[in-house]
């Protein structure tokens, strides 16, 4: 039997095999590079996806995008007219010039349908770039392109660079496309590696990137999830993060994940992943820090799975047929991608006809399949080397100066002093902080709030690591940027919901969800009770369901609502209640519990629509017990709804 503390046995003698990261650090910062372009890519492309499904419809542009995730199969032509060379250049050379692009001009919608597309291409492009090393580099590669990447992101709040500008942004693009170039050039000048016969199982191994990179963007690779989802801070979460690429990269560097792996062991990994992710992502999700540990194993057994499933299509020997079999694997790696992360984004708005947990789920299962039909086949057997391990794992450490510039960085604002006797209240549907032109500006936001001089606002529709924000904690980022206190309500997945901003002292708090009895998006509330002298105000946001046809869900949702609140005195609630002056569902709120505190509405009379279709749909109401003064509604293109504030008087 072969001893795996040598290398690799090749027949009767042996001979020092290669080591566990091969050399050809240009080759593995290729990878690295274009892995992490790649995500940032996907990323920016989703909040305009989502405001061209809002103008095209939810079917059009899920028929468009798909179409257009679907450019990964034109890498074997790209290959036949243009050879491996050019497949590289086309791929991932693109995707660079798309980067610079979008730092120029900033994301826009044609960019996103010409990035997306090139993207595919480029997945095919890794292996083709990759040929020479094992499965265990390419997935080394990759973990530290999206670890690297994370860090980026925090030291700029989680806000892309992308959608960014100054000078800090654009030396984060340029260090990318810099760099990535350089390896680029070095790559294609030492010629292409001759590839073996490919076998079509050989091939499927190349589609196993395709769940890792989803599960990678949505869970594994995002802070603002783990901080949401996990009750973290936004440093705490990335701790967690690094904590998981640290040990995967220490893993992969250890020599323990030997070549020959049976496929039942893959498929079980897979299944352990799959159902963690779907545990913890999705509608019916758990949340705490019981997420902690499923990050920290998911990041390990998806580079493993990853490392084991590139083996086979990056082998250097062997029979079978065409190499462009491998450019048909990664595209329908990249195809997964698209099926993976497009229906989770439209569950958000969309009512899907299973819930959304199984999505990340199923990538899990995907990712341990994929993995285990490539089980045992090809690729060098790895040296064992503990102190490999060891400094791979330490070097992760490095990674947390993303989360030290993120906390130096940490805007010095000074809250407003508030009006003894007086609050200035805002609500405000912030749309993810997705502009009417569907650019990412939680810049623009803080800009409209700090013109209503509010002391508390109530936010509708804030992300906090959703799809729709490109994974943006835009809670955490607006807090940080008004230098206001962050009360967070999930909805929805856990990412997407109801916030409270303020500036005055938080005496309690509290968050819950309305029950549903189908899969669509679960509305909910946030609500706290804030001191005002020395009497106290409460607050509650909310967001009732949408849609002409849903009045009898709105006014299960109100019944809630006063159920939970319960009558208490002196209390505002706000929020987008998707419902006009007169409907049923605005009496209905406006009736109360029939206790001892009635409601009212702030507007008095005023019927000012609050969003540019000029619908009246945004609402502050309160108890009879406090007086409204200097009710307006703001004009902003921040969002696509306009922000209402009131001042509230509270009497003695």
């Amino acid at each position: 039997m072969a001893s795996t503390d040598v290398g690799t046995i090749n027949g009767p003698t042996q001979s020092a095999g290669p080591s566990i990261v091969p050399q050809g650090p240009a080759r593995l910062a290729l990878i690295a590079i274009t892995v992490a372009v790649l995500a940032q890519t996907l990323r920016f492309s989703l909040p305009q996806l989502d405001r061209f499904a809002d103008t095209a419809g939810v079917g059009a542009a899920a028929g468009l995008v798909l179409l257009v995730y679907l450019a990964g199969f034109l890498s074997p032509l790209i290959r036949r007219v243009a050879g491996p060379q050019g497949l590289l250049l086309a791929g991932v050379g693109g995707l660079f010039a798309v980067r610079l692009l979008a730092q120029a001009l900033s994301p826009q919608l044609w960019l996103v349908f010409l990035g997306t597309a090139i993207g595919m291409i480029a997945v095919a492009a890794l292996y083709e770039g990759a040929r020479g090393l094992s499965g265990v580099g390419f997935a080394t590669a990759a973990v530290a392109g999206l670890a690297v990447d994370s860090a980026v992101r925090m030291a700029f709040a989680t806000w892309d660079p992308a959608w960014r500008s100054g000078v800090w942004p654009w030396l984060a693009c340029l260090v990318y496309v810099g760099l990535g170039v350089a390896a680029l050039w070095r790559e294609m000048s030492s010629g292409p590696v001759a590839a073996p016969g490919i076998s079509w199982r050989d091939a499927l191994g190349a589609a196993a990137f395709g769940p890792f990179l989803a599960l990678q963007i949505l869970i594994l690779s995002s802070p603002a999830f783990v901080a949401s989802s996990g009750w973290q801070s936004l440093v705490g979460a990335h701790v967690v993060i690094v904590a998981g690429q640290g040990l995967a990269l220490a893993f992969l560097a250890s020599g323990l994940a030997v070549r020959a792996v049976p496929g039942g062991v893959c498929v079980l990994g897979g299944t352990l992943l799959g159902v963690g992710a779907g545990a913890i992502a999705g509608t019916y999700a758990v949340a705490g820090i019981e997420i902690v540990p499923v990050v920290i194993v998911g990041q390990l057994l998806a580079a493993w799975l990853l490392a084991v499933a590139s083996r086979a299509p990056l082998r250097r020997a062997g029979a079978g047929g065409p190499v462009w079999r491998i450019d048909v694997g990664a595209a329908l790696g990249g195809l997964l991608v698209a099926l993976i992360l497009v229906p989770y984004q439209v569950s958000a708005v969309t009512p899907l006809p299973l819930p959304n947990n199984l999505l990340p789920g199923l990538a899990g299962i995907a990712l341990g399949g994929l993995a285990a039909i490539a089980a045992a086949r090809g690729g060098p057997l790895p040296a064992r080397a503990p102190l490999r391990a060891v400094t791979a794992g330490a070097a992760s450490l490095a990674l947390l100066l993303g989360s030290v510039i993120f906390t130096i960085a940490t805007p010095k604002k000074e809250a407003r002093a508030a009006t003894p006797g007086q609050v200035r209240v805002v609500t405000y549907n912030i749309h993810d902080a997705v502009n009417t032109k569907g650019r990412l500006d939680p810049e623009g936001i803080a800009k409209t709030i700090e013109a209503q001089k509010a002391d508390v606002v109530l936010l509708q529709e804030a992300s906090r690591g959703s799809l729709l924000s490109g994974t943006t904690d835009v809670g955490v980022w607006l807090s940080r940027r008004l230098g206001m206190k962050l009360l967070w309500g999930p909805a929805a997945d856990g990412q997407f919901g109801n916030a409270i901003l303020t500036s005055l002292p938080v005496k309690k708090s509290g968050t819950s969800r309305m029950p549903r009895g189908d899969w669509s998006q679960i509305r909910g509330f946030v609500w706290a009770r804030l001191a005002v002298g020395t009497t106290s105000l409460d607050v509650w946001s909310t967001h009732l369901e949408g849609g002409a046809d849903q009045g009898d869900e709105r006014l299960r949702e109100v019944a809630a609502l006063l159920r939970s609140w319960g009558g208490a005195p002196r209390t505002i609630i706000g929020g987008d209640m998707n419902a006009q002056p007169g409907s049923p569902e605005i009496s209905r709120l406006l009736e109360g519990n029939g206790g001892s505190s009635e409601l009212r509405s702030a507007a008095t009379g005023d019927n000012t629509p609050t969003t540019p279709d000029g619908d009246r749909i945004d609402w502050i109401i309160g108890t009879d017990d406090l007086m409204f003064d200097d009710y307006t509604v703001g004009r902003s293109t921040a969002s696509d709804h306009y922000p209402v504030g009131v001042t509230v008087r509270i009497g003695r």
